[in-house]
């Protein structure tokens, strides 16, 4: 929806702890509903990064969008085309599952590109189902052994005779698996969507009761808890398929609300438990996100079975490429020596330099110079006066 077309309301209100915050709310279906402006979710993505540094230090996430590019140096860029503004000659780690700054990059290419399988799908005639698989999960479960039997199991069901066998049944002709993970009252529950395309014919109940026996048996050969016939496994049609890949991803997540929503009866989903993290310096949040960060480090969130790509017209490209993608048009706006970045570093100046570029061009250079005097005045250190001891009175 255009701005120009939205209602919308400004209020300010106390948090807790006494700070403000301004929200912003567009009508929707009668009543105001919350949404974040791309400026507040810039600043959301370079707060959890911030978070993410704490927890990460001198590991590859914790470099990117911080460090240079060897033999280059940090450029401020302006799409007219887009309005955006964005950093260049920065390293990036391309990390969907650490990284709030590139996830939100890559996360919407692949949303994008979920979308135009599903059309190009129904062009063709095939149908869409959402697949949603789960295990039996407690308190105190090794999160990285509890993966590593899912992918295994995960990929019996489409390699041994009876998981061949039922695919053919429903006529399957490709799918899209995509890894999740939430924690809540019963500890960690990693899952998978799986989109899947099929020459049609059955209902999403016929589908669900031939695969169904093949994640089953295949989660107990791989030493899992037998998944259940009601929560197990659960196949939904097209409509919900598409609502799935409308909300995917983590731009969804940071656009509609704060994070914090995101802690629901479903659980805590990993960002919002950064966010919590970042918000209280919750020990307990810390750890948690730590165990997931080591549990999910190399693993693909997203994996199309073999052919599918090619046969609904999908252009692969992998999540380095997606993260270093710039736009070619774009124009340098500034170019920061080395004190200046380290200034708008010191200062946590990223989003902020980004949003005067965007909206006051003109105004970088005199925010530049402001942001060198803020950092200069936090390294000033700051005069600590005692005070005078009273004096002891005398005895009489």
């Amino acid at each position: 929806m255009a701005n120009s077309e939205r209602e919308k309301a400004v209020s300010w209100f106390s948090v807790e702890g006494g700070d403000g915050e301004i929200k912003s709310f567009e009508m929707r279906d009668i009543q105001w509903v919350e949404y974040k402006t791309l400026a507040q979710i810039r600043c959301d993505r370079y707060r959890l990064k911030s978070a993410v540094n704490r927890l990460l230090i001198g590991s590859r996430t914790f470099k990117c969008c911080r460090w240079k590019v060897p033999t280059q140096s940090v450029q401020v860029m302006h799409s007219a085309e887009y309005g955006k503004a964005f950093y260049a000659g920065l390293q990036v780690c391309a990390s969907v599952w650490l990284c709030p700054v590139c996830a939100p990059k890559i996360s919407e290419r692949r949303r994008l590109e979920l979308r135009g399988a599903m059309d190009e799908a129904q062009r063709q005639g095939l149908d869409v189902m959402l697949m949603t698989l789960t295990v039996p999960h407690g308190l105190g479960d090794d999160l990285d052994g509890m993966l590593d039997r899912m992918m295994k199991a995960y990929a019996d069901t489409s390699s041994n005779r009876a998981g061949k066998n039922a695919r053919k049944r429903v006529s399957l002709r490709g799918t899209v698996r995509v890894l999740e993970v939430t924690h809540g009252r019963n500890g960690w529950h990693p899952h998978f969507h799986v989109l899947l395309f099929l020459d049609g014919g059955m209902s999403p109940d016929q589908v669900k009761s031939i695969l169904a026996p093949t994640w089953q048996d295949a989660c107990e050969k791989r030493g899992l808890p037998r998944p259940s016939d009601e929560y197990g496994v659960d196949v939904r049609g097209g409509q919900d398929a598409a609502v799935y890949v409308s909300k995917w991803g983590l731009e969804h997540e940071m656009t509609k609300g704060h994070l914090k929503a995101s802690r629901s009866a479903k659980g805590a989903t990993p960002w919002a438990l950064l966010a919590e993290y970042q918000e209280t310096r919750s020990k307990r949040s810390a750890a948690l996100w730590m165990a997931y960060a080591a549990a999910f480090k190399g693993r693909r969130q997203l994996c199309w079975s073999k052919g599918l790509r090619d046969l609904l017209a999908v252009v692969e490209m992998d999540d380095a490429e997606i993260a270093a993608q710039e736009d070619s048009a774009a124009v340098v706006l500034a170019e920061l020596t080395d004190d200046q970045w380290r200034d708008v570093l010191t200062t946590h100046s990223e989003a902020s330099l980004l949003q005067v570029a965007e909206e006051n061009p003109s105004e970088v250079q005199a925010f530049l110079q402001g942001v060198a005097a803020m950092a200069k005045a936090m390294a000033i250190p700051v005069p600590v006066i005692e005070k005078a001891k009273p004096k002891a009175r005398r005895k009489a």
